[in-house]
């Protein structure tokens, strides 16, 4: 390789997530979430526990529609004022006049 083509890296996969160690970066928010708070609470096995049960249930709802998976439970399950999108309707308009 040449001096240039060694200093600057092109990625392989532009869409690839962010990745923190092993998991991508909500992933490890939801495992280490709950085992840190278990940790300074003195109980860290079932901080730890939890924190791999959420693990595991946000790998299965992301393998069955895809990362956005959460951002469009909350849109539906929540208020319309707490993500205050502008550009969709509320969620709880079923029928539109037009």
């Amino acid at each position: 390789m040449t001096g240039d083509a060694q200093r600057h890296a092109i990625p392989r996969r532009l869409d690839d997530p962010e990745r923190w160690l092993f998991w991508t970066v909500d992933e490890a928010a939801v495992l280490m979430g709950p085992a840190l708070l278990g940790l300074a609470a003195n109980s860290f096995v079932p901080g730890l526990v939890a924190g791999v049960g959420g693990w595991l249930l946000l790998r299965r709802a992301k393998r069955g529609g895809g990362a956005n998976v959460a951002r469009f439970a909350l849109y539906w399950f929540l208020p319309d004022f707490v993500l205050r999108l502008k550009a969709t309707p509320p969620s709880h308009l079923r029928r539109f006049a037009g």
